[in-house]
């Protein structure tokens, strides 16, 4: 599928699994970046140099992408013919939102959901002398669909979610012209989305059926939080939420998932990421993420994705090799 829109850095073509990297003026900057990916204008505030340093990630039709930039206003305003999305931006700095004739504040480390038909102003702030830090995800899905009963905006004041939604912006948008074929088989922006919505669920009144949801994804939040614990078990999960082991398992035969199964299944595609990024040799990796048996590593993950680890590059990844037969889980 074309991107419908310029690329942002000339001579360089942008593919529908890619990254780039752009810094340059700030003309260029609205032109070839703020008004084809933002949709939005943007205004400096200060009589400082313009800086910016745009890293840009695309996958299908959703994007991400990370900007540093000197203080000033992002002004969106909606257009014809743009396909149905909501945005979900989360701050490194003070932030002001205005949006349907009301002034939302939001702190450093806040996050926002926003439908994406809705006009507003974000005046970015400096604080402390640094840069400006936005995360920006635009997700083409309708919005009321995504988060049933959003009204325009929903502030997100939880740090847990801000650091998730910056660690997925972190992989969406790696080393300028970068291929990212791995990510359209992780399904991150899903599970972003279902993070956000307990989230939101949690705010409203819920039914027996939404607690168990909103407890579900919660410990899936906790387990992402903690892949590389080599103490992550049903046990400490229990101990963590205050329930027992056996009102554990329970609730995860009732959203039709497997406990064990999900601890393995994270951990594997959190390892298949960095695998991807080609950063790290593949016994590192592996450690970081709680898999003492390197055996047992290799086994799980070609039966999960089909093939043995391979970096970035189609090449594949650095690291010890299992020497000894397959052994059981542990």
């Amino acid at each position: 599928m074309a991107i419908p829109h310029p690329t942002v850095s000339a001579g360089q073509r942008v593919t529908t699994s890619g990254s780039m990297l752009y810094e340059g003026g700030v003309d260029y900057f609205r032109s070839q970046f703020c008004q084809p990916l933002l949709h939005a204008d943007f205004v400096p505030t200060t009589d400082v140099p313009f800086r910016v340093t745009a890293k840009l990630g695309i996958v299908d039709d959703h994007r991400s992408l990370r900007l540093f930039c000197t203080p000033g206003i992002l002004r969106r305003r909606s257009r014809s013919g743009v396909p149905a999305h909501c945005l979900v931006i989360a701050t490194g700095n003070s932030c002001a939102l205005l949006i349907k004739d009301q002034t939302v504040r939001l702190k450093p480390g806040a996050a926002v959901v926003i439908d994406g038909s809705c006009d507003f102003d974000l005046v970015l702030e400096k604080d402390s002398g640094r840069s400006c830090l936005l995360d920006w995800l635009h997700i083409t899905q309708d919005a009321e669909a995504l988060f049933p009963g959003l009204d325009a905006l929903a502030v997100i004041n939880s740090e847990a979610i801000t650091t998730y939604i910056r660690f997925h912006n972190e992989l969406m948008t790696t080393d300028q012209g970068a291929e990212l074929t791995s990510i359209p088989e992780v399904p991150s922006f899903n599970h972003l989305v279902e993070i956000i919505r307990a989230y939101l669920l949690g705010m409203a009144p819920s039914r027996p059926h939404d607690r168990d949801r909103l407890l579900y994804e919660q410990i899936k939040m906790h387990i992402a939080e903690n892949l590389g614990s080599r103490i992550l078990s049903s046990e400490s999960i229990a101990r963590h939420f205050e329930i027992s082991p056996r009102k554990l398992y329970g609730l995860f035969e009732r959203m039709g998932a497997s406990l064990r199964e999900t601890i393995i299944t994270m951990r594997l595609e959190a390892a298949h990421r960095e695998i991807e990024l080609g950063t790290k040799k593949v016994t590192t990796i592996l450690l970081d993420y709680g898999f003492s048996n390197a055996s047992t590593f290799y086994r799980l993950y070609k039966k999960h994705f089909g093939g043995p680890p391979r970096s970035g590059r189609g090449e594949e990844a650095a690291g010890m090799r299992p020497k000894t037969p397959p052994t059981d889980d542990r």
